[in-house]
This record gives structure tokens, C-alpha cells and sequence, in this order.
């Protein structure tokens, strides 16, 4: 009997570390929105047709983080990934153990980089609102920082602050590789590292916020990701219509409901 009752206990527990509320807006450039109507349909993600990528040489191939393998001059060409096994992958900036959360990596293996349990690093903040703000490399399509480094992220969150204080009636992430609380609204502007759709599923599983809002890119709209939001009743914004980063402006009005 003892038996079961820890057990309900703990799964109960479990249950409500995931946030009551979820809501993700992805950001479209202004220069998609077109081709996002095109393929709005598709649930997958899709290359900018627009954009060049500097080209991460692997042996005959090119490296993207949001792609993968690719030919410099036919990225529609099929890869032959045993001719580049050997080749050195691209390398990940040294980043100081508080910062980094990933154990037992396999250093052949370039393209697991992710690899290894997230551990929860932030200090936690009782809070009716987390905002969660993706500062991930493919942010600087959707949302770049300027000469004065602004951004809309941090326009965003400056007008938020004078209703609903930073770190104080609602807590700010930033992540990317990993998470980690903001230690000022300008870092909202920062463009650097990667994402990962499982880590962030498993942030978002440990999450004690009552009401989580996600700002991330288009790139980040996956089938895996989206079942998961689903599944948790939460709710998108520009997965359909395209939202860019401009628009989050007039979306402050919603967030300062959301954290009173």
C-alpha cells in the first residue's frame, strides 16, 4: 500500500514539473514570409532560399548546423556520409563546465553533439511568467542586432519590464546549447551556438513555470516538437501565418496579462 502511494506521489510530481501553460512563437525573416506561405503546410523544416551559408568544409562537402551535409554547389545532391567519417567535424567553442551540461559524448561521432543528460543550471525564480528566448545562431535571420545592439527580443522585454519586472514578476531565459537565466536584456540580442529539439523538451519536462512562453525561430518547427506541444495542450504562433520579429512588439500587452 506504502508501495503505491509513493508511486501516485511521485508520479503526480512529475506530472506538474511541466509547465500548466505553453505557448511558442516562431519568428519567420521578413524576407520568408512568401515562401512560408508556400510550404506553410509542410511540417518540416526548410532551408532559406535566400540566404548564403558560410560554407564549414568536410571533405568534398559543406557543413550547416540547421542542414547538415550538403554539396557547396548542389545542396539537393545526396550524401555519401563514409566518405567524410574520417574528416574532423566542425568545432564547438570551449565553454567553461557551468556553461556546458553535456557528459559522455563520443568525440567520432560530430554530429551527436548534443549528446549527454541536460542538468537544470538556473537558479529558480518563483514566477507566474517564464519567457524563454532563443539566442541560437539562426536567430540572427530572424531577428539581427543592429550597430547600437538592439534587437526586437530586447525591445520586447524592455517594454515588458516596466509592468512586469525582469527577473521579478517574470523570469527571462536564454538558450541555446544550454539555459540559463538572462543576466541582462541585452544579452537578448546575442546570435551564438546551437539548439536541440530533445533538450528542449526535456527543459521544458522539468519546468516548474506556471504559464512558459518559448520565442524561437521557424527552423525550430519540427513534427517531434510540435507533437510534444500537442500533447501538452500548448499553443503556437506563427507556425502557420507568418509572425516576425517586429510583431512581438504588439504582443507585450498579452505577456503582461499573463504575468500578474
Amino acid at each position: 500500500m506504502i508501495f503505491h502511494l509513493v508511486t501516485i506521489f511521485l508520479l503526480s510530481s512529475i506530472a506538474m514539473a511541466t509547465p500548466q501553460n505553453i505557448e511558442v512563437w516562431f519568428l519567420s525573416a521578413h524576407k520568408k514570409a512568401a515562401i512560408q506561405d508556400y510550404v506553410k503546410e509542410k511540417p518540416y523544416v526548410y532551408r532559406s532560399l535566400t540566404a548564403e551559408l558560410e560554407c564549414q568544409q568536410m571533405g568534398e562537402y559543406c557543413f550547416d548546423p540547421q542542414y547538415g551535409l550538403y554539396k557547396k554547389d548542389d545542396d539537393s545532391a545526396e550524401v555519401d556520409t563514409s566518405k567524410v567519417s574520417e574528416e574532423k567535424g566542425p568545432a564547438i567553442p570551449p565553454a567553461k563546465s557551468v556553461e556546458r551540461d553535456l557528459i559522455d559524448c563520443d568525440p567520432k561521432n560530430f554530429f551527436d553533439i548534443f549528446c549527454g543528460k541536460a542538468k537544470k543550471e538556473a537558479a529558480k525564480v518563483n514566477t507566474k511568467l517564464d519567457l524563454w528566448i532563443d539566442t541560437s545562431s539562426s536567430m540572427r535571420e530572424m531577428d539581427f542586432s543592429d550597430k547600437e545592439g538592439g534587437c526586437y527580443r530586447k525591445s520586447l522585454m524592455t517594454r515588458l519590464d516596466k509592468t512586469c519586472g525582469f527577473n521579478q514578476k517574470v523570469n527571462v531565459m536564454m538558450y541555446d546549447t544550454t539555459i540559463k537565466q538572462a543576466g541582462s536584456i541585452d544579452a537578448l540580442c546575442n546570435n551564438v551556438g546551437l539548439n536541440d529539439t530533445k533538450r528542449l523538451i526535456d527543459w521544458i519536462e522539468r519546468s516548474e513555470a506556471k504559464t512558459l512562453v518559448l520565442i524561437t525561430d521557424i527552423y525550430e518547427f519540427n513534427k517531434e516538437f510540435a507533437d510534444y506541444i500537442e500533447s501538452k495542450h500548448g499553443k503556437f504562433r506563427g507556425d502557420k501565418d507568418p509572425l516576425v520579429a517586429a510583431q512581438l512588439l504588439d504582443m507585450v500587452d498579452d505577456l503582461e496579462k499573463a504575468c500578474r
